[in-house]
Formats: C-alpha cells, structure tokens, sequence
C-alpha cells in the first residue's frame, strides 16, 4: 500500500519556518514583577483616603458654618441695635404721640426683657414767668390715646409712682435751648407719649409762648433678636474650634503623606544608583610631560680670585684637578654638605655643586668631587 507523504513534507517546512523562542541571556538583568499589595495594605491606603476626604469635606462644612452663623448673628445684632426713630407734634401746649403696640418677651414688671425707650425733649422757648415751670414726659400704657379722661387718670398714677404701666419723668425750672433725655423701660402693650410744660399749679404754661421738640428711640427688638444672636455667636466661636481641631489633623497627614512621598522619591534615586553602577572607568592621572630640565652651569670660566674654602676642598694643583663632568658611575651625594665655617654645597645637577657661604651669598666658582669625596674647583679644559 502506497503513502502520500506531501503532507508529512509541508509540516515540516512550516515547524521549520517558525522562529524560536527568545530565551533570556544571563547577561540582560532579569526584571521581578512586584509583589502585589496584600489585603491590609490595600485597605489601610483605601482608609487613609477615606479618612483624609471624610476630613477635608468636614473642613470645609465647619468653615462654612463659621461664616453662616457669624453672618446670622451679625443680623441678629443689627436688628436688635437698630432703633425705632420716631417723633411727637407739639399742639396746645402738649406734644402727644401714640407709640402703638410695642413687642417684646417682657410680660409685667420690671426685668432685663424691658424694651428700652428714650425721649429728647429740646425745649425752644419758654413764657417769661417768675412761677417754677416744670417739664414733663409721660409714657403710659392704655388703649386709646384719643381719650382725655383715661390719660388724666394715667398721669396721676405715673405721678403717684410704684407703677411699671405708667411711668413718669420730670425736670424743674428747664432752660430754653437744652436738650433733656428721659429713660424708660417698657412692657409688651399698647403705649402713649405725653410731654408738657406746666406752671406751680399743674396748669399747662401759655402755649403761645412755649415751644418743644420731642423725638423718641425705641428698640423693641433689642431682646428678641440680641438673645439669637448671642446664640449664633456662640455657635460660629464652636464651629471655628472645631475647623481649627480638623484643619491640623488634615495638615498633619498631609505632611506625613509628604515625607513618605519624599523617603520613597530618595529611596528609588538610590536604588537606581546602585543598580546603574559607577558612570565608568577611573579617571587617568596625567604624568611629567618629558624628562626633567637640565641644569646649566655658569657659561664662562670662574674668576682667579681665591677664597679660603673648607677643610674637605683639596688645593688647586696639577695632581688633585680633574676636568670635565664626573664619571658616570658615581655614587649619587646629597644635594648639599655642610662645611666646617658653615658654608654649603648645593648640588646643581650633572656632577656640579655651588657654594653657598654662610652669610647667604653664593660664591662665583663650580666645584666637583674629586675621587676622595672631596670638593675642588672645577676647571674647564
């Protein structure tokens, strides 16, 4: 039986044509997935936002309560500061004016609910009597002011006194000119204001000749809207402790998410640097550009003058001169040898030496070693 093998021929061409797959070298570094958060990290840093927006928008509330119940007593206070202006029309001697119902939570006697009421009485003029004149101002509580024999019965019993319903105030002999001020504290009711000058025997004076200016402030919300706005007051003084308690615990994460963020930048700046290695080779030092300098001696041959020299330097003569630079395989000296007057010998390179006297001055003549180890003049061929 015969086998078609085409088929087994075209797999192998295709397993052939795949590319392999790329193995990692040893030399490439092997980058490690990072470990995934666990569980408690995950919610600890879910908590911390939380916390941290929980936070802020309480921050924001408080401020916000701050400034609504500071805004709240503001209104408060103004309308409990601002007073009822009014006035009274002086006719036939008497100036009469009917106050109306005046609100308040003071129901009877005398507290600090009262509704405070002032009257200015500025007296114009006054009839040229020799009599007492007298000035009055009634503030009396009844229902019509209209009726002439209710208010007589009203002003007696201010005058008898002992009485919060009907209240009385008076000046004696009044200037013409001045001003007087009348204080009263009023109950929740129905008010009249009468204002009169009158003679020693309670008549009213000529009302020709007698003229009054009376005007009136009334605070009859002093109470009713001080009392909230006490209580607003207080209300944005707790808001604003409470903002400032929340605004330093926002602060305080902050700066601690601040410092980690900042610990974390300089750790990975570190790591990187250690996994980078150094940038590269050491720097190379750069040695002497050539050999060292050679030393010149003088160009010319030395003066004839003679010098005592030391005790080492052997005499000129014929046996003990050498010429020319020293022999090659010398010995090396040190730079200088100390003579016995204090002078020096400095080494000047090639085999020469100065000598340095003791005063410091140098002398004008090259010595060399000769093969005793002594210094003797050099002399030029």
């Amino acid at each position: 039986m015969l086998y078609d093998n085409s088929v087994f021929e075209v797999l192998i061409k295709l397993a052939s044509a795949m590319p392999e797959p790329e193995l990692p070298s040893e030399s490439e570094p092997k980058v490690e997935p990072e470990a995934p958060l666990s569980n408690t990290e995950v919610e600890d840093e879910h908590e911390d936002i939380e916390t941290l927006d929980s936070l802020q928008q309480s921050l924001k509330k408080s401020r916000w309560n701050v400034f609504m119940f500071l805004g709240l007593a503001f209104l408060m206070f103004g309308f409990a500061l601002f007073p009822m202006p009014m006035d009274a029309d002086f006719e036939y001697g008497t100036a009469e004016k009917d106050l109306g119902f005046v609100w308040g939570p003071s129901l009877g006697g005398e507290d600090f609910m009262d509704v405070p009421y002032e009257v200015s009485v500025k007296v114009d003029a006054l009839p040229a009597t020799t009599g007492n004149i007298t000035l009055q101002v009634y503030v009396l509580q009844i229902d019509d002011c209209d009726d002439p024999e209710a208010a007589s019965s009203a002003e007696t019993k201010a005058q008898a006194g002992g009485s919060h319903e009907y209240q009385y105030g008076y000046i004696e002999s009044p200037v013409e000119g001045k001003t007087y001020k009348f204080d009263f504290d009023l109950d929740m009711g129905q008010y009249c204001l009468n204002a009169k000058a009158v003679g020693p025997d309670g008549t009213i004076v000529d009302p020709s000749r007698t003229n009054l200016e009376v005007t009136g402030k009334l605070w009859p919300n002093q109470v009713i809207a001080g009392i909230p706005g006490i209580v607003f007051l207080g209300l944005s003084t707790f808001a604003f402790v409470g903002a400032q308690k929340v605004g330093k615990k926002v602060k305080a994460i902050l700066e601690s998410e601040k410092v980690t963020k900042e610990q974390m930048v300089l750790a990975e700046a570190r790591q990187q640097r250690i996994v980078a290695g150094p940038g590269g080779p050491p720097k190379s030092v750069q040695g002497p550009g050539g050999p060292p300098k050679v030393v010149t001696g003088p160009s010319g041959a030395p003066p004839s003058q003679t010098t005592a020299g030391p005790v080492n330097v052997a005499q000129s003569s014929g046996e003990t001169t050498r010429t020319g630079p020293p022999p090659a395989g010398q010995a090396e000296e040190p730079s200088s040898a100390e003579a016995s007057d204090g002078s020096t010998f400095e080494d000047a390179g090639n085999g020469y030496y100065y000598r340095k006297l003791a005063n410091g001055s140098y002398e004008q003549q090259i010595y060399v070693k000769d093969n005793s180890g002594q210094y003797v003049v050099y002399q030029a061929e």
